[in-house]
């Protein structure tokens, strides 16, 4: 993994395998928009078990690696292209995790998983209790979209304390006056979220914006939260290390 640069570790830039990127031209495009944005190594993480994705197994590894060698080339240093999925989480996602149909993340224990917005509570920790138990580290994709948590950081406590890492989207810290994203700067400051996101899907929806959410968050947040999330939990993520 390259020492320098930020780090994405969800998006959906791999073309024609889910609701992302159209085709090979948009994918290059988004690229040279995270280069732009300071982004050297990108998890593609295409959606499985959300009935997003249209794909299977050897069409996803062919774009892949056709879309990792345009990654190397762009700007000067290139973007390292690395593949998982974002989970849906759903009855069979351990079997799926454990034949390998369903992807960790560049081979790790980490689990990128998501559910529908408006689980309940109690429903939420019992799945990743069970990814916890069976071996996996999830990291629960943008956190600010479960009707559960908002605002709870109690629960946002139960839930880092049970093992899990909290993703949140770049571009949900970026407003000023909106109540969702001071929900995302705080539980930043206050140290439960290991890791941000673009969740990027097009050039014209949800691009990636890394720069623009770090150049806010570093006027109130503690440098020390910052080079955590940024760097030293990517590269713990990258070797396949506890957090």
């Amino acid at each position: 993994m390259p020492e320098k640069g930020y780090v994405d570790i969800h998006a959906h830039i791999i073309p024609g395998v889910d609701d992302g990127s159209k085709n090979m031209d948009e994918s290059v495009k988004m690229l040279e928009m995270a280069y732009n944005q300071g982004i050297r190594t990108i998890y593609a993480t295409p959606h499985y078990g959300s009935g997003k994705e249209r794909y299977d197994s050897d069409y996803l590894t062919e774009q892949y690696e056709l879309l990792k060698e345009k990654a190397a080339g762009v700007g000067d240093a290139g973007i390292e292209l690395l593949l998982g999925n974002e989970i849906y989480y759903r009855h069979g996602t351990l079997e799926e995790l454990k034949s390998g149909q369903a992807l960790t993340m560049n081979n790790t224990k980490y689990v990128l998983v998501e559910f529908n917005v408006d689980i309940r509570y109690k429903e939420l920790y019992s799945a990743l209790q069970k990814l916890v138990l069976a071996g996996y580290r999830p990291i629960l994709a943008h956190i600010e979209r479960y009707f559960c948590l908002q605002k709870k950081f109690e629960l946002l406590y139960a839930v880092k304390n049970l093992g899990v890492c909290m993703q949140i989207n770049a571009s949900s810290v970026i407003p000023k006056l909106n109540s969702e994203a001071s929900f995302c700067r705080k539980a930043i400051r206050e140290g439960y979220i290991s890791f941000l996101g673009s969740d990027c899907h097009r050039t014209e929806w949800r691009p990636p914006c890394m720069e623009d959410a770090v150049k806010v968050l570093t006027k109130k947040t503690p440098e020390m939260i910052i080079d955590r999330i940024l760097y030293k939990n990517t590269v713990k993520l990258y070797n396949n290390e506890f957090i």
